[in-house]
């Protein structure tokens, strides 16, 4: 049964910057090729930081360019991931001693940065948790519903996939523990994607909104968009129709 359309792409080949909008993504059990490879780690806590507490990391953007990934920082600086002074000059544009650096391998799970602390990513990556997202139009919607006057943009939520449906409300959870095919990739949904602060952050022509998250919280308890895991990998491209089973 068809249930949407792909109307965009995104990965995010570093933590927590800015990420790229793709016309076509290779999935893997890793997630989209390519997204979150990188991450920044604070040299004196030793921890992998999250625009969840340094929402400047938002300001600066990545994407991949050939067998390197850019950063461009906000005043249009672009570096290359495989210059060495890379690490030196994010340092100085933060002000603060940061490490630009790969997950490790193996089961240990980085200690990463929270508005309140810090917490558990998922072993082996710099994921939060699952490493595919997906957010629907329909979600999106009835979120502006629920809040008007708020911009519900789907950039506000990171996903790696926004899918075009026709459903009302918040349709993707009803896909929970079914499988998605995109494209040539088959993607198991296994659970709603809590949100946190970052949502409310500025970011490109988005400014700060703190009823966003509000809203959230109160109309679908935290949630927006699902998780899954790919369990047969493959491309999909923008104006694949998606199905469930």
């Amino acid at each position: 049964m068809i249930v949407g359309r792909v109307v965009a792409l995104w990965r995010y080949p570093i933590k927590s910057l800015l990420g790229e909008p793709l016309d076509r993504a290779w999935l893997t059990e890793t997630g989209v090729e390519g997204d979150r490879g990188f991450a920044l780690r604070d040299a004196e806590s030793g921890h992998v930081m999250s625009a969840k507490r340094f929402s400047r990391l938002l300001e600066a953007r990545a994407r991949v360019v050939g067998r390197t990934i850019q950063v461009t920082l906000p005043n249009g600086e672009e570096l290359d991931t495989e210059d060495a002074e890379t690490s030196q000059r994010i340092s100085a544009w933060l002000r603060r001693s940061v490490e630009l650096v790969r997950p490790e391998t193996g089961e240990d799970r980085p200690v990463m940065t929270d508005e309140d602390g810090t917490y558990r990513g998922r072993a082996g990556s710099f994921f939060d948790s699952s490493p595919f997202h997906v957010v629907t139009t329909s979600t999106l919607e009835r979120l502006g519903e629920l809040g008007p006057g708020l911009h519900f943009d789907a950039r506000r939520f990171r996903p790696n996939v926004v899918l075009e449906t026709m459903e009302p409300g918040f349709v993707e959870e009803e896909w929970i523990g079914q499988t998605l095919s995109l494209g040539g990739a088959e993607v198991e949904i296994t659970k709603p994607c809590s949100r946190c602060v970052i949502t409310t952050h500025a970011q490109d022509d988005l400014l700060v909104e703190r009823d966003v998250l509000r809203v959230v919280n109160r109309e679908n308890d935290e949630h927006v968009g699902v998780y899954g895991l790919v369990r047969v990998a493959g491309g999909v491209s923008i104006g694949d129709d998606v199905t469930v089973s």
